[in-house]
């Protein structure tokens, strides 16, 4: 079942966000296994595991230079201000969701404990949400050079190799320009 957004996105679009966020959160995972260590703990993310005995999935916190907060999950991504809300992208999905607060301190392990909400028809709160909505894609574009730049192309197609229940159709050599031409696409809406 898909989730209404706030922000409608034209069906192209929101197909192929959909599938470049269910990659990236597989490459996430990848990221996270590497035998050589965590890559998203050296570009400068903190990890909350669930609390012991429950299921659910780690999350990772990054304070951004704007002081907003990047969260990821094996189930999605959020973008936002901890205290004012933010943007969250279910995985599978690419319907961006309203948050109005997250508590950094004990964050969601599980799809289900996102307190998605009705956005408030507050002009300068829905330019806010639509504008974390797109640094969210430029962070993930960003994120997506610097491992491009740090591992190189090599690792992200033995990342994708790893797969033995998906296929992506994205080409991962292309991942960091679909990225960006999602970002632009998508600032257009704004």
């Amino acid at each position: 079942m898909t989730t209404r957004s706030w922000l409608p996105l034209p069906a192209r679009l929101r197909q192929r966000g959909a599938e470049l966020l269910h990659l990236q959160c597989w490459l996430w995972g990848c990221d996270i296994r590497r035998p050589e260590g965590n890559l998203l703990l050296e570009y400068g993310f903190s990890r909350q595991r669930p609390p012991v005995g429950a299921a659910g999935s780690s999350a990772y916190m990054k304070t951004t230079d704007a002081d907003m907060v990047i969260v990821l999950w094996g189930f999605g991504a959020f973008c936002g201000s901890p205290a004012n809300g933010g943007v969250y992208l279910k995985r599978y999905e690419f319907t961006p969701q309203y948050i109005p607060r997250i508590d950094t301190r004990r964050l969601p392990w599980l799809p289900d404990q996102m307190r998605v909400t009705v956005i408030p028809r507050e002009t300068d709160v829905q330019q806010r949400m639509r504008r974390q909505f797109v640094a969210l894609l430029e962070w993930i574009a960003q994120y997506e050079t610097w491992v491009r730049d740090s591992c190189g192309i090599e690792y992200r197609q033995q990342c994708v190799s790893e797969s033995t229940k998906q296929t992506f159709s994205i080409p991962v050599e292309r991942l960091v320009e679909e990225w960006q031409q999602l970002v632009q696409q998508s600032a257009l809406l704004s």
